[in-house]
């Protein structure tokens, strides 16, 4: 059995997929992984959106968080970036959706600080039992309890 080499808090290259195809990998796309269970002959990893697109609008849903240039680069990045908590993805740990996985940094670009992922975490916690409605499920894993 070899481990799962993604931890919580890493922001690593996906093939996160996309609204027009929610069961397929899609373009290579950072993710941030929620949490990863399972190791490499079955694991899953519960991945976050992310986007270089800086939010715009004057406030935020919940669940949205925007990071400028220096938060950015505290977290392995190199520009600033937006998370959003409400577009979540279940996915296998494969190579398939996870090209950079067999390669020494594995696509671990960076990490969240464990404050911020602790605040993170109870936010995604927050949203899913308390507003399932807001949030946009992807990828092939369906969540427990929808199988």
């Amino acid at each position: 059995m070899i481990e799962l080499p993604f931890r919580p808090g890493e922001f690593v290259w996906s093939a996160y997929p996309e609204r027009e195809n929610p069961a397929r990998p899609g373009p290579h796309h950072i993710g941030y992984v929620m949490a990863a269970t399972g190791d490499l002959s079955g694991g899953t990893v519960f991945l976050a959106y992310t986007t270089s697109q800086v939010w715009s609008g004057a406030t935020k849903p919940l669940g949205v968080y925007t990071f400028d240039r220096d938060e950015a680069a505290g977290m392995g990045q190199s520009r600033p970036f937006t998370l959003d908590l409400r577009r979540l993805a279940i996915v296998p740990a494969t190579v398939e959706w996870f090209p950079l996985i067999e390669t020494p940094g594995r696509g671990v670009v960076g990490r969240a600080a464990q404050r911020m992922r602790e605040m993170l975490e109870a936010v995604a916690k927050d949203l899913l039992q308390r507003r399932p409605d807001l949030i946009e499920q992807l990828g092939p894993v369906p969540p427990r309890g929808r199988r």
